[in-house]
């Protein structure tokens, strides 16, 4: 399963995935099926990568919006919307940001 929708899935099912160096920190983890977890083994790396770009666009996105005036709706808007596809988003506010004088 690919890292992404293998997240995706994750948070629909109510847990929340965080990092701790190259750990990862899923709750509640008594939740977690024998299978869910043999996927998150497989795809570890991917998992930790999948969480380093969203940290980042995260990150671009508060830029854009403190320096566009966001009100909060619209940067919960912004933040849900640019989830659905990471790295497409990430190239997007990336380039908002340089042109911004952000980077």
């Amino acid at each position: 399963m690919e890292a992404v929708n293998l997240l995706s899935d994750l948070r629909k099912n109510g847990f929340s995935i965080k990092t701790e160096n190259s750990r990862l920190l899923i709750a509640p983890a008594n939740n977690l099926t024998n299978e869910i977890k043999q996927n998150i083994k497989k795809s570890k790396a991917e998992i930790l990568c999948a969480l380093h770009r969203e940290t980042e666009l995260i990150r671009l996105i508060s830029l854009v919006a403190e320096y566009n005036n966001f009100d909060k709706e619209s940067y919960d808007e912004a933040v849900e919307v640019a989830l659905t596809d990471p790295v497409n988003s990430l190239t997007c506010f990336s380039s908002l940001a340089r042109e911004a004088g952000l980077l």
